[in-house]
């Protein structure tokens, strides 16, 4: 897979408040080039935007997918959870590097790295970690069992 830059554009449109809570929206397109037998081309467009309107980001290019029929088909899929196609989600992460770039020279806030996933699957992270907590919890209440058998080991057989 090769991701290919042809525009990268920052403007700050405000300055922002220093209380202000910012919102940070996408509006993506792909759109099919070329198609073969084992090669894909789509032009891509991304233009990040915040609320309040302080900052707007947009990335041009073109993503060129190589591999088999099916290996193409899949990174063409759509997430049933987000509704996003899964290639848009790898070239939102090498477009997110160029974007923090621009934020730093322009001084202005920059997307979360993760702007694509939606509040679901962010919150489905939580789970996960208590789930690390109870299997802690379980190691912890199962240390006491383990402890007797050891000592039965440790007195000489009759």
């Amino acid at each position: 897979m090769t991701i290919r830059l042809d525009s990268v554009q920052a403007e700050r449109t405000a300055e922002r408040g220093s209380s202000e809570e910012l919102f940070f929206d996408i509006n993506a397109k792909l759109e099919e080039q070329k198609k073969g037998s084992d090669q894909a081309v789509l032009s891509f467009q991304l233009s990040i935007t915040t609320k309040p309107n302080v900052v707007k980001y947009t990335v041009m290019g073109t993503v060129t997918l190589e591999g088999s029929t099916l290996d193409i088909k899949k990174r063409l899929e759509v997430n049933p959870k987000t509704k996003i196609p899964q290639i848009l989600f790898t070239v939102y992460q090498h477009v997110f590097s160029s974007i923090y770039i621009l934020s730093s020279i322009l001084n202005t806030p920059y997307p979360p790295p993760d702007l694509l996933h939606p509040m679901q699957e962010k919150i489905q992270i939580l789970p996960a970690t208590s789930k690390n907590e109870e299997m802690q919890a379980a190691k912890t209440e199962e240390t006491p069992e383990k402890k007797p058998p050891a000592r039965k080991t440790a007195t000489p057989p009759a």
